[in-house]
C-alpha cells in the first residue's frame, strides 16, 4: 500500500467518522451541555462530580435522538439544501428504516438511564421526549408553526434540561424560576438567528417559521430584545438578592451582563437579514462571551477563590 493510497484511506475514515457525529447532532451537544450544567451546580453547589458527567451522556444521547428524527422528517427537504448534505439519509449511505432503528436505540437509552437519577429527573426527560416529538412529527410539527418554533426550544433547552440537572440535588419546587427564565431568554436569543438566516430558503420550499411571518430583520432585532430582557432579569435579581443571586456577585459580575448587550449587537447585527457566515461566527462569539460570565458567576458562588 503507497503512503497516498493509505492517507486517502485515513482522510475517508475521518470524513466518515464527522459525518456520522455531524448526523447525530455532535456540535449541538453543548447546546444542552450548557443549560443542564448551570442548573446541576447551582443545586449541587459543586462544580463537578460523576453526576455531572453521568447527566451530560444521558443530554448527548436524548440530543443525538433527536437530531436522527429531525433527518427522518427533514429528509425530502433537506435533499434540495447544499447545508445538510452530510446527512446519511441524503447521501444514501443508511436507509429510513436504519434510522428508525438509531433513533429508537438513543431515545430507548435515554430513558433507562435515565432511572439512575430520581422520578423527578426521569419526568423531565420524558417531557424532553415529548417536545422534541411535538416539534418534528406531524400533524403537530411545531418547528413549522410560528411561534410554537420559539416556544418549544425555549421550554426544552432553558427549562427542562436546567431543571431536570436541579431535581438531582434538590426538590422541583424549590427551582429558582427567575434565574432559569433568564437562561430561557439567552437561549432564544442565539436560536432567533439560525431561523433569520434559513427565511428565504424556507420560504422557497413553503416552511413556516416564526422568521418567515416576521421576516428576518425583525427575527434578528427580537434576537436582541431575547438579551436584554436576560440581562436585565439578572440585574434584577442581583439587586433584589434572589437566590442564586446577590449584591456581591452582581458587583462582580454585573458589568459583563452590560457587555453582552452590546457584544450581541456588534456581532449579530439587527439592522439587515445575515449570511450563514455572520450568524455562525457571531453566535460563536456571543454564547463564548456569556459561557465566560457564567463561568465567573459560579465560581464566585461557589466561593472557589474567596473575594470581598
Amino acid at each position: 500500500m503507497t503512503d497516498s493510497t493509505f492517507s486517502r484511506l485515513i482522510n475517508n475514515q475521518l470524513f466518515t467518522n464527522l459525518t456520522w457525529l455531524r448526523f447525530i447532532g455532535f456540535e449541538f451537544w453543548m447546546v444542552g451541555f450548557t443549560p443542564f450544567f448551570i442548573g446541576y451546580v447551582v443545586s449541587a453547589e459543586r462544580l463537578y462530580d460523576f453526576n455531572l458527567f453521568y447527566g451530560f451522556f444521558i443530554i448527548a444521547i436524548l440530543t443525538s435522538s433527536t437530531f436522527v428524527l429531525n433527518h427522518i422528517y427533514d429528509l425530502e427537504l433537506d435533499k434540495h439544501n447544499p447545508r445538510k448534505e452530510f446527512s446519511l439519509l441524503v447521501r444514501g449511505t443508511i436507509n429510513i428504516n436504519q434510522a428508525w432503528i438509531l433513533f429508537w436505540i438513543l431515545q430507548i437509552s435515554c430513558i433507562l438511564l435515565s432511572f439512575y437519577f430520581n422520578v423527578e429527573f426521569l419526568y423531565c426527560v420524558l417531557g424532553l421526549t415529548f417536545i422534541s416529538l411535538v416539534y418534528n412529527i406531524p400533524p403537530f410539527r411545531f418547528k413549522t408553526r410560528p411561534g410554537l418554533d420559539l416556544v418549544s426550544n425555549g421550554l426544552s433547552l432553558g427549562f427542562l434540561i436546567p431543571l431536570s440537572a436541579w431535581s438531582i440535588n434538590q426538590p422541583i419546587s424549590e427551582f429558582p424560576q427567575l434565574y432559569f427564565f433568564a437562561t430561557i431568554c439567552y437561549l432564544l436569543a442565539l436560536y432567533c438567528p439560525t431561523m433569520a438566516v434559513d427565511v428565504e430558503w424556507d420560504r422557497k420550499f413553503g416552511i413556516e417559521t416564526f422568521a418567515t411571518k416576521v421576516g428576518a430583520v425583525k427575527t434578528m432585532q427580537l434576537s436582541w430584545i431575547f438579551t436584554i430582557l436576560g440581562v436585565l432579569t439578572l440585574l434584577y435579581s442581583g439587586f433584589y438578592e434572589i437566590f442564586p443571586w446577590n449584591q456581591k456577585l452582581l458587583l462582580w459580575t454585573g458589568w459583563l451582563l452590560l457587555l453582552e448587550i452590546l457584544v450581541h449587537y456588534i456581532y449579530l447585527p439587527i439592522y439587515s437579514r445575515p449570511s450563514y457566515y455572520v450568524v455562525a461566527k457571531g453566535s460563536i462569539i456571543l454564547a463564548t462571551f456569556e459561557a465566560l460570565a457564567t463561568l465567573l458567576f459560579l465560581i464566585i458562588f461557589l466561593d472557589l477563590f474567596p473575594i470581598g
